[in-house]
């Protein structure tokens, strides 16, 4: 086959669904000396299992994925090639056609999709096996944004369903002090300390209404110059009366030459208040907080490591759910927004947990003025 006509049909491929690229595959498998070539191009891996259970054909994206050599794979069972999960003698001349899923874990998570479908009246079967684990990660996260836009709606109406009554409230507590401010000196003293409580508290609960608001449904980035040594100390100054009665020690092991990030401050500063908040939360009794900071040519490095319970094994794998938490009075939406917030700025948040012995939080943003390093002549 020549190089134009190779051409042809791979432009041809690219615009094909998946399931019309099956059923062609189906067709052709069998003319594999005029089509090899065509066939190492793929990124499905293709291989035909003869009468004898093992393949008499496999392209090169097949070996890959079993990361074999292609000898080795031709010696390969039928069942071992879809992980056990059918067996060789029920389907062979069967004519039945199977499509599953399947998940490994070594060397790497990654999920397959298993198309095994009759040729020659099933003497023969063709097993095309498609990598989708980028398809389901995008699923995951589109699923992950859903599940955002629905809990800003909720928080939006349930916002406005709160803030209408407090809004009345704070009004007529205004107007209720005014007419206390013209009684007598002796009928306003036992009543103004306790107007001023339910002022203060009505506030604090507009506040706190209008920065879950905020943060649910963050603002586009407002970008500058951010020092992150300097927003940390904020921070710690900010949760400072709430760790030292607790007997916490924190440790500042930061780096002076750090590099300022382009990035919203107000909202990093949003995403670190929470998983410092989290770090102490999670130590029972004394214990100790290492914030480190450090660069390297791409990106700086922050690192909350804590002497506390850990994160359990089996919550680590939903802990970005909605609702979701381990604290008595959490609302399972912290990881979530601080998540998001990180996403934003085109960085990572990554945990390592033990139970019992502390967790170790990794938030990596890119650097304002990443270095570009070239290979000596």
């Amino acid at each position: 086959m020549n190089k134009a006509t190779q051409h042809k049909i791979l432009e041809r491929l690219g615009h094909m669904e998946l399931a019309e690229l099956r059923r062609l595959f189906t067709r052709l498998a069998e003319d594999r000396d005029g089509l090899q070539q065509v066939f190492d191009t793929l990124k499905d891996g293709i291989i035909i299992i003869g009468e004898n259970g093992v393949p008499s054909f496999a392209n090169r994206t097949a070996c890959e994925i079993y990361g074999r050599t292609h000898g080795a794979l031709m010696k390969v069972p039928f069942e071992m090639l879809v992980g056990g999960t059918c067996c060789w003698e029920d389907i062979q001349g069967s004519g039945v056609a199977i499509n599953r899923d399947l998940q490994v874990t070594y060397p790497a998570p990654r999920h397959y999709n298993f198309l095994i479908t009759p040729m020659e009246k099933g003497k023969r079967y063709l097993l095309l096996i498609h990598d989708d684990t980028e398809q389901q990660a995008r699923g995951r996260e589109n699923t992950e944004a859903g599940q955002l836009d629905v809990i800003a709606y909720m928080a939006s109406a349930v916002a406005h369903e709160i803030g209408n009554p407090l809004n009345s409230l704070g009004l007529n507590l205004q107007l209720l002090q005014r007419k206390v401010s013209r009684l007598e000196d002796e009928a306003q003293e036992p009543l103004q300390p306790l107007l001023q409580s339910a002022l203060k508290e009505a506030n604090r609960l507009d506040v706190l209404l209008r920065q879950f608001l905020q943060s649910m449904r963050p603002a586009p980035l407002q970008r500058s110059k951010v020092n992150l040594n300097a927003l940390l100390e904020e921070v710690l100054s900010l949760l400072e009366p709430e760790i030292a009665p607790r007997g916490i020690s924190v440790r500042q092991d930061f780096c002076a030459e750090l590099p300022e990030l382009n990035a919203d401050p107000e909202q990093l500063f949003r995403a670190f208040y929470n998983l410092i908040r989290n770090a102490y939360q999670s130590i029972p009794g004394e214990g100790d907080i290492l914030l480190q900071t450090d660069y390297n040519d791409n990106v700086v490095r922050v690192q909350v490591v804590d002497s506390g319970t850990g994160i359990p094994s089996e919550v680590m794998g939903n802990m970005y759910e909605p609702f979701r938490t381990t604290k008595k009075k959490g609302t399972g939406l912290g990881l979530l927004i601080v998540r998001r917030i990180i996403r934003d700025h085109a960085g990572t948040l990554s945990f390592a947990s033990k139970e019992g012995e502390g967790t170790q939080v990794t938030v990596t943003l890119p650097r304002a003025d990443k270095v570009v390093r070239l290979l000596p002549n």
